[in-house]
């Protein structure tokens, strides 16, 4: 299991929006065999391409947005948010199952989103802007199929 921390200068980072840093834990058998320090900034990847690249289970951070949480859930993540201090007091207390954190903090800002225009998180049941356009086969050339 592979679990990530935001981090800032050894706590827990506020916000995962802002965060670049990442503790990145490695554990077998319930325990952490590697422990490595990640910087986004400089590897020039985002959060949701580092989870996906390096099989993130669990990400522990602070205040995350809808959308973040959205998509970290929709790649089967473990989010354990609303969680402050030291990073490794929050990455001991995960491994022994201590409950930690606030499952209600969310950040209802608007996440900048360049696939979803019309800032609906992709909840296509609330339009049909991002999804598939149907066209009416009325009054089109289209050749007969035999």
């Amino acid at each position: 299991m592979k679990i990530a921390i935001a981090y800032a200068d050894g706590s827990v980072h506020p916000s995962l929006t802002a965060c670049r840093e990442y503790m990145v834990l490695t554990v077998v058998d319930g325990k952490p065999t590697e422990k490595t320090l990640v910087d986004l900034a400089s590897a020039g990847v985002g959060l949701l391409p580092f989870v996906g690249q390096n099989m993130i289970d669990v990400v522990i951070c602070n205040e995350l947005g809808i959308a973040t949480r959205n998509a970290l859930e929709m790649l089967g993540v473990l989010i354990v948010p609303g969680v402050t201090g030291s990073c490794d007091e929050a990455a001991a207390k995960f491994l022994v199952g201590e409950p930690q954190g606030d499952a209600t903090v969310l950040s209802l800002c608007r996440e900048e989103d360049p696939d979803d225009p019309l800032a609906c998180m992709h909840d296509c049941s609330r339009c049909a802007g991002c999804g598939p356009v149907a066209v009416p086969r009325e009054g089109l050339d289209l050749p007969e199929v035999k």
